[in-house]
């Protein structure tokens, strides 16, 4: 039976297998270690030389003429045409730079210090971005009739309350007042904000200042710096207040009293140190955001407040009209 590979053909010519190729007939590779070239030569037959279909041609030894011997130019063509297949251009530069395999669009291919210079534009264009943007709410918060600031001392960083201040955009004072604890003021917290146990003797406690607060508050745009802290300051005042007047109401001993979420959600919470930072620009590489910054006050809820609202002033005439900064 005849075989299916020699049946077959290619372009007409015969096929043979690995040890079957009459004798005048050679592959290139066995030409070339001759010391033949193929240049001008059409294949004469097919080797069929491994079982996964490996075909290569024949050509007719007696027909191939003695290789050329390369010149030293020809070598060196082809040595810098090998190299410049392996390099590519700096977009920005126009700089011979090694093909890198990560590269895939045109645009990233740059040198080194053109992709170190492109990041620091973009670096900077994010910063006069996010400024322009942090500028913008100072304008928006200042312009709210709605916008109070609010701050206030404690007697540590988890403790209760011992003063209280609340002013509007306008700067009128709306609320001022020291507050009794209901404990000893530590003298690490005095050392901060100038509050002693003297001072609050005859202060009244918060659950007779609530009803004031929650007048000038509730329904209001409230500005602090440092949100998360003046906010657990009141929550830890109001549950106290509502365990004490609420207990009725079914509450779990480690959560916050109902009465507590309902009253804080009556007022709209902004926080103005994040977006001083953003506005101040000091980016942190290694935590991926801006650096919050000190308030610079004096320590005092009536002295913060109005810093905290120089604060907005200074970010608020620090915008421009163009989008791009």
């Amino acid at each position: 039976m005849e075989d299916p590979v020699l049946r077959r053909g290619r372009q007409g010519l015969p096929v043979y297998r690995a040890g079957q190729a009459p004798a005048g007939l050679a592959t290139r590779r066995q030409l070339r270690a001759a010391g033949l070239s193929t240049a001008g030569l059409r294949a004469a037959g097919w080797l069929h030389y491994s079982p996964w279909h490996g075909i290569c041609a024949l050509y007719e030894q007696a027909s191939a003429r003695p290789r050329r011997e390369v010149t030293e130019r020809q070598r060196a063509a082809l040595a810098a045409g090998r190299r410049r297949a392996h390099e590519t251009e700096c977009v920005d530069c126009a700089e011979r730079l090694p093909w890198h395999p990560t590269w895939g669009r045109r645009s990233e291919r740059r040198c080194r210090s053109c992709e170190l210079a492109r990041r620091e534009r973009r670096h900077q264009a994010m910063l006069d971005r996010d400024r322009q943007r942090a500028a913008q709410w100072a304008r928006e918060v200042l312009a709210d009739e709605h916008t109070v600031l609010l701050d206030s001392e404690t007697t540590g960083l988890y403790g209760h309350l011992v003063e209280i201040a609340v002013v509007a955009a306008s700067g009128a004072v709306l609320l001022d007042r020291l507050v009794h604890p209901g404990e000893s003021i530590p003298p690490e917290a005095t050392e901060i904000h100038g509050i002693d146990d003297e001072q609050v003797a005859t202060a009244p406690a918060f659950a007779e200042l609530e009803a004031r607060l929650a007048a000038v508050l509730h329904g209001r745009r409230v500005i602090t710096y440092n949100t998360t802290f003046d906010m657990a300051v009141l929550e830890r005042e109001l549950d106290r207040l509502f365990r004490a007047t609420r207990p009725g109401e079914v509450v779990d001993p480690h959560e916050q009293h109902p009465a507590t979420t309902r009253w804080m959600d009556q007022a709209e919470w902004e926080c103005a140190m994040r977006t001083h930072a953003q506005w101040y620009g000091a980016w942190h590489p290694g935590w991926g955001s801006y650096t919050w910054q000190p308030l610079g006050g004096d320590h005092r809820a009536l002295g913060d407040c109005r810093t905290v609202l120089t604060r907005l002033h200074e970010m608020a005439a620090a915008w421009s009209p163009d989008p791009a900064g």
